[in-house]
């Protein structure tokens, strides 16, 4: 049963941006990780099992600058990070992209922060988010989740039992990561707000990204963008099936 809530939350949490085969792949499910001197290098999803790894890595090591090309994952994962990012004042260069949970945390905590041409930041909600965490849809990802199993597994689970774990689950869940998502905000000075404008006020269905003037108003500041950004092309991005909206606030 642990096994099939274990899909189910990702079905759930993480991001689906898919750029395997480049250089720095984004969605690499075990990050790759380089440090050198004090700039340190990490490509791929946000989970527990990557932060650790590299919170291990620059543990004691004088990082003053971090390369990210994530394509999100995990919240608390996320948070992890972006709380060894603000408190020791590490600069941010984005690589082709930070999106979903290396935007909300990683990104926002950076002291100076550069988005490189061609390179893409992008939030598309948080644990606050109006839409994909209510009973039906947790409902709905558990039984994907389900139709996962082979059917010898298959037999072996009541779905309804699964349903109603998961539910409660995710509610746990939900309660005990609001609480430390406001908790993190509060301490880097950003408004929360700022991960689901686009989705909330705006109406973009998927992600959504913001020039470094409007990031400024939610606290968002010292960002460094091409004096193209809004303009980036994002044929790249939109082949996982995303749509991705720039956001122009009034």
């Amino acid at each position: 049963m642990k096994r099939i809530f274990f899909a189910v939350f990702l079905i759930i949490t993480s991001s689906s941006c898919i750029f395997a085969g480049t250089t720095l792949d984004p969605s690499a499910e075990k990050a790759v990780i380089v440090l050198d001197g004090s700039q340190v290098t990490y490509a791929g999803k946000i989970n527990a099992d990557n932060i650790e790894r590299f919170l291990h890595m620059v543990a004691g090591k004088p990082v003053s600058e971090l390369i990210i090309a994530s394509s999100g994952g995990e919240i608390n994962a996320g948070m992890k990070m972006g709380e060894w990012v603000f408190d020791h004042q590490v600069d941010i260069v984005i690589e082709r992209m930070c999106m979903s949970s290396c935007a909300n945390y990683v990104f926002t905590a950076g002291r100076k922060k550069t988005i490189n041409k061609n390179s893409i930041v992008a939030w598309h909600g948080s644990i606050l988010q109006a839409n994909g965490l209510s009973d039906e849809d947790l409902r709905a990802a558990a039984i994907k989740g389900y139709e996962l199993l082979s059917e010898n597994d298959k037999k072996k689970i009541d779905i309804e039992e699964l349903i109603t774990q998961s539910i409660r689950q995710m509610r746990d869940y939900r309660a005990t990561t609001t609480a430390r998502q406001q908790q993190y905000f509060q301490k880097i000075g950003v408004d929360e707000f700022i991960c689901r404008v686009g989705n909330d006020k705006y109406g973009a269905k998927d992600f959504f990204f913001l020039s470094a003037k409007d990031m400024a108003t939610f606290g968002v500041l010292n960002v460094h963008a091409p004096t193209d950004y809004e303009n980036t092309d994002l044929a790249l991005f939109r082949q996982t099936g995303k749509n991705i909206d720039f956001i122009k606030l009034p």
